[in-house]
């Protein structure tokens, strides 16, 4: 635990930003619109996919087969909202080059060391799982988002989020990563918020242009 301790003390500063700046700062304030969320879900829904597929993979890993939540697994919701929201004009929207660098890179982990494809999944479900708290209220307030395009943030089957999250935590000292990795794992966690961080101040730029 000490080794995840460190790594959460060390990142907070990018933490902080990927909820603090660009797009997921103006949403959460209630200054963005319904188009730009459509189009926010419709660049995580890549990443989810991207993350999903690479566990499933490598699902028989040892290192990887704790981290194989299927009730956190969002790809699936998030095309269930899209369909709602844009329907048949979902196969005209195009990814930012932010997000398909990121689909790229965790592809790429997945082949080259596979055990870090755990840092993607870390830093986006257990977001949601807070996340999922707050963002239906924001959404039906501000952006009137109706029910049936909230799929995203159901939690079925997860119980008290703390126990849950304590539980995924105790994952990690079951991975016996050796320095080298470790040192990988670290460098990746930041990798996953700046890549978070670009699309989110990316988006915010493509539609809140200076």
């Amino acid at each position: 635990m000490d080794f995840m301790v460190n790594i959460k003390n060390n990142t907070e500063a990018l933490h902080l930003a990927s909820e603090k700046s660009g797009f997921i700062k103006r949403l959460i304030e209630g200054k963005a619109s319904k188009e730009g969320y459509i189009e926010y879900i419709f660049n995580l829904h890549a990443m989810y996919k991207a993350i999903e597929d690479s566990l499933d993979n490598n699902s028989n890993h040892e290192g990887i087969k704790r981290f194989v939540t299927k009730e956190l697994y969002k790809a699936d919701y998030i095309r269930k909202d899209l369909e709602v929201l844009v329907g048949d004009k979902l196969s005209e929207m195009k990814l930012l080059p932010s997000t398909e660098a990121c689909v790229a890179r965790i592809y790429e982990v997945s082949k080259e060391h596979p055990e870090l494809i755990v840092t993607y999944a870390y830093i986006r479900f257990i977001a949601d799982l807070f996340g999922g708290r707050i963002f239906p209220g924001i959404l039906t307030k501000y952006y009137n988002i109706s029910s049936d395009a909230l799929n995203y943030y159901n939690q079925p089957n997860i119980g008290n989020i703390r126990d849950y999250v304590m539980e995924y935590h105790i994952n990690f000292d079951k991975l016996n990563l050796s320095e080298h990795m470790q040192n990988l794992f670290a460098i990746e966690i930041s990798n996953v918020y700046i890549y978070n961080i670009a699309i989110s101040n990316e988006l915010d730029a493509k539609l809140f242009p200076a």
